[in-house]
C-alpha cells in the first residue's frame, strides 16, 4: 500500500539529513511492518539511531514465494510492493555478530539473531513503521538523503516526464 501524505515526515526529528539503508523486497516490507527485526549483512556499522528504510528495485523472488507458500504473513502481491524509494523508518539499536551479542540483550532479541550467519552482522531494528512512499535512488551501505528534497520532488509518474 502506498501512502500519500508525506507531511507526517516533517514532524519531530524526521527532517533534514537522514540516514537510509536499502533492502530488496520483501525485506523492506517485512521490516517496516514488524515481521522482521534483524537483517544480516556481511559488514557492520557503529551507527545507532533513526534510519529510513529504502526499498530497492530488486525482489528476492524465491524468498517471497517461500513466505507466501509457507507463512500467514499478509504480503502484498509482488506488483503491489513499492520499489525504488523510502518506504519506512525504524531505530537501528544494535549491530553485532550473533556470537558477540551484549549480555544485556533480551531473550526475544537473541532469538532474532538465530538465523544470522556467524560470519555476518545482524542489524536489529525497533519501532519500525511504514511511511508514505518517496521515490529515491538507493545506494550501498548506509547513505544519507535530504528529506526536504525528497518531499519537494515531483511524484514518480511526473518525474518520468522531465
Amino acid at each position: 500500500m502506498v501512502m500519500s501524505n508525506p507531511a507526517i515526515l516533517r514532524v519531530g526529528a524526521i527532517n533534514g539529513l537522514q540516514k537510509v539503508l536499502s533492502f530488496k523486497q520483501p525485506f523492506a516490507w517485512l521490516i517496516t511492518h514488524g515481521y522482521l527485526m534483524v537483517d544480516d549483512r556481511t559488514w557492520g556499522t557503529a551507527y545507532r539511531g533513526h534510519i529510513l528504510i529504502h526499498a530497492s528495485k530488486g525482489l528476492y523472488d524465491v524468498y517471497y514465494d517461500y513466505l507466501k507458500a509457507n507463512t500467514d504473513i499478509p504480503l502484498p502481491a509482488k506488483e503491489e510492493l513499492p520499489y525504488g524509494g523510502v518506504v519506512g523508518m525504524a531505530d537501528l539499536v544494535l549491530c553485532s555478530r550473533p556470537d558477540a551479542l551484549p549480555e544485556h540483550t533480551s531473550r526475544q532479541h537473541r532469538a532474532q539473531f538465530k538465523g544470522v550467519s556467524s560470519r555476518h552482522y545482524g542489524f536489529l531494528f525497533e519501532k519500525a513503521r511504514p511511511v508514505p512512499f518517496m521515490p529515491c535512488p538507493g545506494k550501498l551501505g548506509i547513505f544519507e538523503v535530504e528529506i526536504d528534497a525528497l518531499l519537494s520532488a515531483p511524484p514518480a509518474a511526473q518525474a518520468e516526464l522531465f
